[in-house]
């Protein structure tokens, strides 16, 4: 009878420290794994959450391979071209310039605030309130378009889908938050400086 129960007794304890055993040996090869897959991990390039900085990271390496002022000047009266814009409804065709000053003002339209031309954000793009640069702004409504060349000589037609003034402290019309999208705000002063007028579009799509 003791024989038996010894026997019981000692084949319970061999099975219960096999389990520990195998138990023990199982935690290891996790932690082995689980220190595989981290240093893997670490050599791995770190993935961009925000779509929109991934679009433009994909835009930038694909510009790369793209020949560079084929069709624009590097330089316009002494200032660095980044583009053109064509508005057809005005027989307009500015180049745009990197810089905003009085200066530049006075021989172009410039970049103010957002990403390069034709890029995902918000470009915003002043001009005088000149005839022959953004006097006549206030002439075009929802649905016209402009065309805004870059220097790798892409061309993408936008709509307009805004029209509006602000006074001159408000720069809500900056804003970068485009969702994805590429937009561009073209700004000028109306008759006396009393306000800006403001003109929004967006990329059309085939």
């Amino acid at each position: 009878m003791y024989r038996k129960n010894g026997k019981l007794l000692f084949g319970i304890l061999f099975a219960i420290m096999f389990l520990v055993a195998l138990s023990i040996i199982l935690l290891e090869q996790i932690d082995i794994n689980s220190m595989k897959n981290y240093e893997t991990a670490k050599k791995l390039p770190i993935k961009i959450e925000n779509y929109q900085e991934e679009e433009i990271k994909i835009q930038e390496e694909e510009s790369l391979n793209l020949p560079e002022y084929t069709n624009l000047p590097r330089e316009w009266k002494g200032y660095t071209v980044i583009g053109k814009i064509e508005i057809p409804k005005l027989n307009l065709e500015k180049y745009i310039l990197s810089e905003t000053s009085e200066q530049a003002l006075k021989v172009a339209v410039t970049k103010t605030a957002g990403p390069r031309v034709n890029e995902i954000g918000n470009l915003c793009i002043a001009g005088h309130n000149y005839t022959q640069t953004f006097g006549r702004l206030k002439e075009l409504e929802k649905g016209d378009i402009l065309i805004l060349t870059d220097t790798y000589d892409r061309k993408i037609t936008y709509q307009i889908y805004d029209t509006f003034k602000v006074s001159p402290t408000d720069t809500s019309c900056l804003s970068q938050e485009t969702k994805g999208e590429r937009k561009v705000t073209l700004i000028t002063c109306t008759l006396g400086a009393i306000k800006r007028q403001i003109i929004k579009a967006i990329e059309v799509y085939d």
